[in-house]
């Protein structure tokens, strides 16, 4: 039988740790949800968390608190996001698929005969499939022509850019530097994980301000930065192909979020006993229907992000089990709760995720607002396997105890 738990309260033998994901323009979701989790008399007012483990966005939010910044002013950093966009697109990436571009059309009169046969009778065929005096039929056609007998031509432009990425994020670099005061983050007591991928091995790296109570097993995936600096908590939101790779420490870094959007295992590495996992994703309770192609790609995306955190999950709730079972391995039970996450799908589409416009940032902070204010009135719920479907079913199987 599940609990209902009011367990937000300073215990220095279960410290908490809040984990907060990646999701692009949507951390601004996360700045609500802290606001109301900080000040609330029954969230985590009057004292902080033990730890903070963040991928991406989740990572600059975490880093924006540890270096002291209020609820307001992480909500300011935000909305500067949208009010002086802090990119640059990256001029050789244009300048190669420029001069790939001019390469192909030089060497279109020189084809081989073979090759413009076997076009001709492709084009001839696509021709008999499509309504061509339909205009999006003839977009189809060029978009089938290019994917079958002209592939080459992608396959060069591809490889005729010898630039990885779309925009720099130097600039974007300065706004960290502005909002924390320094080219490194002050030290605190919050422990810190930022979550990242190294393009060497494309496995896991997590930067953390504290060395691990306990050496993990995995303790190769961690790398101690007692001062994490601009260029870690860069590399968490570094994008791949959008957003140029950051070195540190000799290794190029990308997103976290690639392969560990929902960071929980450092967050217990550093101690925490208590989880609160904060998503910008919805989770349960979204239609069955694709009503357009953003709302298609809005559910691919929440589909990884999700997949990402279920795996996460689950591998908690084993680690507890274990725990329990095998008392000689010294592993400590860690409380998960129920994550919070938006209740509404207003402002949650697909663009959200890169839509930096000061009153979609607003709408999405004030649905943190209203997520973490729900959550709280709730208990907040220990996750678990067997947990019921509605907070009814919870208070109905508690009442019969």
């Amino acid at each position: 039988m599940l609990r209902t738990l009011y367990p937000l309260k300073h215990d220095p033998a279960s410290p908490i740790g809040v984990m907060f994901s990646g999701g692009g323009a949507r951390g601004a979701f996360q700045v609500g949800v802290w606001e109301v989790l900080s000040e609330h008399p029954r969230g985590l007012a009057g004292f902080p968390p033990a730890v903070i483990s963040g991928t991406s966005a989740g990572a600059i939010n975490g880093a924006l608190i540890v270096a002291g910044l209020r609820p307001t002013e992480l909500l300011e950093f935000w909305i500067g996001l949208a009010e002086r966009p802090p990119v640059k697109a990256n001029d050789r990436f244009f300048a190669d698929l420029q001069r790939v571009l001019l390469q192909l059309a030089a060497r279109e009169p020189v084809r081989g005969l073979a090759r413009r046969g076997r076009e001709a009778r492709i084009a001839m065929g696509l021709f008999g499939k499509h309504r061509w005096y339909r205009q999006s039929d003839v977009w189809a056609m060029v978009m089938e022509f290019l994917l079958t007998a002209r592939f080459d031509n992608i396959s060069h432009l591809l490889d005729g850019i010898q630039a990885s990425y779309l925009f720099d994020t130097s600039a974007f670099r300065e706004r960290l530097r502005e909002a924390i005061g320094g080219d490194t983050l002050p030290r605190s007591d919050i422990k810190l994980a930022i979550n990242t991928v190294a393009i060497d091995t494309g496995s896991v790296l997590r930067i953390v301000n504290a060395e691990p109570a306990k050496r993990p097993q995995s303790a190769h995936h961690y790398l101690y930065a007692p001062d994490i600096t601009l260029d870690m908590i860069l590399a968490s939101a570094s994008i791949p192909l959008l957003f140029n790779p950051v070195e540190v420490e000799g290794k190029l870094l990308w997103d976290g979020g690639l392969l560990v959007n929902s960071p929980m295992a450092p967050a217990v590495a550093l101690g925490a006993r208590r989880i609160i996992p904060v998503l910008v994703t919805r989770g349960a309770g979204m239609t069955n229907t694709i009503e357009d192609f953003g709302h298609a790609i809005e559910r691919l995306v929440d589909t990884f992000l999700e997949n990402a955190y279920n795996v996460d999950r689950k591998l908690l709730l084993d680690r507890n089990v274990l725990a329990s079972k095998l008392p000689a391995e010294n592993l400590a039970v860690v409380s998960l709760f129920e994550a919070i996450r938006p209740t509404s799908a207003e402002v949650f589409n697909a663009g959200s995720y890169l839509y930096f416009e000061k009153q979609a940032l607003i709408r999405m902070y004030q649905a943190g607002r209203v997520a973490a204010r729900e959550w709280l009135s709730k208990g907040p719920i220990r996750d678990g396997r067997d947990k019921p479907d509605t907070f009814e079913a919870r208070e109905r199987m508690e009442a019969e105890g």
